[in-house]
């Protein structure tokens, strides 16, 4: 008894504390943030200007002509008055530009895909989709000319100059589409709004963004001074070689002042003292298991809590040095650079993502304490008695999930965005697993076959391979529940016991328990087999349960679990 209330206190101090490091390290003001920010830049319910529906360049120069550079270079107030104070800031006067904002492309080479003998004389040039082998990396002058033909300012020439990743302090960045590198053709947004229009409005003459061009990258950081809030934008056009535009954007909000007051310092050393004594006690474990050590899954989930902790830790330390980093050139520039918060961004990601599976192995250990009463512990024993069957199932499931899967795959990958790959075609069914898809574009690709795909894939995997694999949960869990006092358990007993102290300290009145002897008599089945003996044994459970109903407190009788040989 006394080691379940160890165990428990320890387990709940732990939650608390790894719940507390955490939460920590996430503001509630963050997801307000990202929302403002979309809405300030990608105008997601407005007719004209509307980021989303960029379909083709024109759009796209529109937008930044009369949308996005309006929103960083503030001139003027409501009523047209000239505002002198607001230098540095966005449209909103909150959130304060860190340096300056920069738009990136990535061009392939031209002439870099084969054209057929056929129609050569047809087509002149072919470009092929984007591609760190076919990236064109050479600089030009205004134009895409190789001699200059007339004088343009430095902003404009300086964007048909090819820089690379250590010029421009930035990395590799993952689309929709492809991974870009992280050199490019930039242009910086820097000067007055009347600048930046006419800048704009050159570079759209001169095809700054042309055939040859696959993704243009605006990148710039944020600082909200009111929260704190530090704010990673990239808005990001991909540009199809089969033609069209796929727009999309990534706001990541930094919250860089964590782990910096007193308490928040005592939560992390206890976290930390916890998890010195999980090792020690996982050492131990594992020198006296040897092999078994590995057949439970309570060691694994030991395991994922000690590896993401120290992880985590260099993580953290990691990222505080680049934060530092960018202080510190921060400081010595008086914020007159360009400063790229792409990477924080990213050691960000991953410090949040170790930080919550902590929490969730964390939280999952409360469940070991579940087995000091056979009752709750019937999901470990259901998923323990069932596991033989579940993997003969999860096969078969897999080979007709396959099936389907390369069958809309092949059949809709042109139609359907969904059916674009075999990873959104994956998302799909599961989605249609959960009978919460619309079959409506299915069915306007293919009117005939659209349905009978439908159909068949909600027969034999929804009406047939899910109730298969609730049939033998179900069936598992009835012969767990039918062996709950059956089964010998060291445990047994101890949540009673528990149950009878506290009442014996504070006083409280016994409740009629009816005790379970641990020992088990073996008896033949000859002998139970005298109908005298069992009617004796029926009218005993009788009276147990009469007692029991009408509260007669003087009737304790104790059962002997009986078990039966031939």
């Amino acid at each position: 008894m006394w080691r379940f209330l160890v165990e428990l206190l320890s387990y709940l101090s732990f939650i608390i504390i790894v719940c507390l490091v955490s939460f920590l390290n996430r503001n509630s003001e963050e997801y307000l943030q990202t929302k403002h920010l979309r809405h300030l830049f990608l105008n997601p319910n407005r007719i004209s200007n509307n980021f989303a529906e960029i379909s083709t360049i024109t759009q796209y120069w529109k937008w930044l002509q009369e949308s996005f550079i309006e929103n960083i270079a503030v001139e003027q107030w409501y009523n047209e008055k000239p505002d002198n104070t607001s230098y540095g800031t966005l449209k909103d006067r909150t959130n304060h530009l860190i340096g300056w904002a920069t738009m990136r492309q990535l061009r392939v080479k031209s002439d870099t895909c084969r054209i057929k003998s056929s129609i050569q004389n047809l087509i002149s040039e072919c470009h092929d989709e984007y591609g760190l082998s076919v990236e064109e990396k050479h600089s030009f002058q205004p134009g895409w000319k190789v001699n200059a033909t007339k004088n343009y300012s430095s902003s404009v020439t300086a964007a048909f100059q090819y820089q690379t990743s250590d010029q421009l302090d930035t990395y590799i960045y993952l689309g929709e589409l492809a991974t870009y590198s992280s050199g490019g053709y930039v242009y910086e947004f820097r000067g007055s709004l009347s600048k930046l229009r006419y800048d704009l409005a050159q570079l759209h003459q001169l095809q700054w963004i042309d055939a040859q061009t696959r993704a243009v990258l605006i990148q710039m950081n944020l600082y909200n001074p009111n929260i704190p809030i530090f704010t990673s934008v990239v808005i990001i056009i991909e540009i199809l070689p089969s033609s069209g535009v796929f727009p999309s954007a990534r706001f990541e909000p930094l919250d860089l002042y964590v782990f910096d007051t007193v308490a928040q310092i005592i939560c992390v050393v206890i976290y930390f003292l916890f998890i010195i004594y999980f090792m020690i006690m996982e050492i131990r474990s594992f020198l006296r298991l040897k092999k078994r050590y590995f057949r439970q899954i309570w060691s694994y989930m030991e395991l994922g809590i000690i590896i993401c902790s120290w992880t985590g830790v260099g993580i953290h330390i990691w990222r505080t040095r680049e934060s530092s980093r960018i202080s510190r050139i921060f400081r010595e520039t008086n914020g007159d650079t360009y400063l790229n918060f792409q990477f924080l961004a990213y050691i960000n990601d991953t410090f949040s993502f170790l930080l919550a599976f902590c929490c969730f192995f964390g939280t999952l250990r409360l469940l070991r304490l579940c087995r000091y009463n056979e009752r709750l512990n019937l999901l470990s024993n259901t998923l323990k008695r069932a596991a033989r069957e579940l993997m003969s199932f999860s096969m078969m499931f897999s080979v007709i999930f396959m099936a389907f899967l390369t069958l809309f795959y092949l059949q809709f990958v042109p139609y359907i965005w969904e059916c674009s790959s075999l990873l959104h075609t994956a998302q799909m069914l599961f989605e249609m697993l959960l009978l919460k898809f619309d079959a409506t574009e299915i069915k306007n690709a293919a009117p005939f076959l659209g349905p009978l795909y439908f159909t068949l894939f909600i027969l034999f995997v929804v009406f047939v391979c899910i109730n298969m694999f609730v049939s033998i949960i179900n069936d598992n869990f009835r012969r767990v529940r039918a062996d709950v006092y059956k089964v010998h358990s060291d445990y047994q007993g101890v949540l009673i016991n528990l149950t009878k102290k506290f009442r014996r300290w504070f006083g409280l009145p016994a409740t009629n328990v009816v005790s379970i002897n641990e020992k088990a008599t073996v008896i033949n089945v000859t002998e139970f087999s005298d109908p005298l003996k069992r009617l004796s044994s029926r009218l005993d459970r009788l009276s147990v349960l009469v007692n029991k109903r009408y509260g007669i407190s003087q009737v304790q009788p104790k059962w002997k679990r009986t078990i039966y040989i031939n």
